[in-house]
C-alpha cells in the first residue's frame, strides 16, 4: 500500500482548519500533517518537508498566502489556495497555485484539487533538500566511490602536493584531486577556517590554540601560521573568559 500524501494547512480561521482536516480525513490517499493559524510557522514546516502539498489562505496577519507561495516557487511543492476573496484567484495562478478554492471549501472541489496536486508531488524534493543542506558528496581519487559527508564531521583538511586530504572525526580519510582552495569551497562548511598555507580546520573541533599550532578534540595537532592565525584568534577572543 502506498503511503498517504501529507498535506499542510495554513489559515487564520480555526473553523476552516477544522473543516479541511475533517474533509481530508475522509480521503484514503491523503492525511493532514500539520494545521496552523501561524503562517510563519507553517512556512517553516512546509520548507522543512513536513508536508508534500500545502493548502493556504490568502489574507493572514504577518505573512500572506501569496508571499508564502512565492517563497515556495523553487521547491515545486503544489499549493492550493483556499480563500473567501475570489478577487485573488488570478494572483494565485500567477504564483503557480494548482487550484483555487472558495471558502468554505466544497468537498468535491477539494478532492479534485488534491488529486490534481497529488500528480505534481515531487517525492524526491525533501531528500534532495536534506542532502543539499546537510551533506556534501565527494569522489575518491582514482575510484568511482562516492562519500556522503556531513561538513560538521570534518576535523581538518590538508594539502599534499596536488591532492587535498579530508580528515573526518569518524571514517576514512578522503582524498580529493581538486586544488586546496577549490576543495575548501566545495565542502560548503562555514566552520572550515584556513590556518596555514596547507591546512584548514573545523573551528568547532579546535580544543586548544597555541602560538604555532592548534590541538583538535581528537588530540591531533595542526600547524598554524602567523599569516592565518589572526582570524582564528578573533573568533576565540569573542568567547574568551578571563
Amino acid at each position: 500500500m502506498n503511503p498517504k500524501i501529507k498535506v499542510g494547512l495554513i489559515d487564520d480561521e480555526e473553523s476552516i482548519l477544522d473543516l479541511l482536516t475533517i474533509l481530508i480525513r475522509m480521503l484514503p490517499d491523503f492525511e493532514v500533517s500539520f494545521a496552523t493559524t501561524d503562517p510563519v510557522k507553517g512556512l517553516e514546516w512546509i520548507s522543512r518537508g513536513k508536508a508534500q502539498i500545502l493548502i493556504t489562505d490568502i489574507v493572514m496577519p504577518e505573512l500572506g498566502g501569496l508571499e508564502i507561495s512565492r517563497r515556495l516557487l523553487k521547491t515545486g511543492i503544489p499549493i492550493i489556495i483556499c480563500s473567501g476573496h475570489q478577487k485573488y484567484a488570478v494572483q494565485g495562478f500567477r504564483v503557480k497555485a494548482v487550484d483555487f478554492l472558495v471558502k468554505p471549501p466544497d468537498p468535491m472541489e477539494l478532492t479534485e484539487a488534491l488529486l490534481k496536486a497529488g500528480e505534481k508531488v515531487d517525492t524526491g524534493f525533501v531528500l534532495r533538500q536534506v542532502i543539499d543542506e546537510d551533506y556534501v558528496v565527494v569522489g575518491e581519487k582514482l575510484s568511482h566511490r562516492k562519500h556522503f559527508i556531513r561538513p560538521s564531521d570534518i576535523l581538518y583538511m590538508e594539502q599534499q602536493e596536488k591532492d587535498s586530504l579530508v580528515y573526518l572525526e569518524k571514517g576514512p580519510t578522503v582524498v580529493l584531486t581538486n586544488p586546496f582552495l577549490v576543495s575548501l569551497a566545495k565542502l560548503k562548511s562555514p566552520f572550515m577556517i584556513r590556518v596555514h598555507q596547507s591546512y584548514a580546520v573545523n573551528i568547532q573541533k579546535v580544543q586548544t590554540l597555541l602560538p604555532d599550532e592548534c590541538i583538535l578534540i581528537s588530540g591531533q595537532s595542526v600547524p598554524v601560521s602567523r599569516t592565518y592565525k589572526h582570524e582564528i584568534q578573533v573568533l576565540m577572543d569573542k568567547k574568551l573568559i578571563r
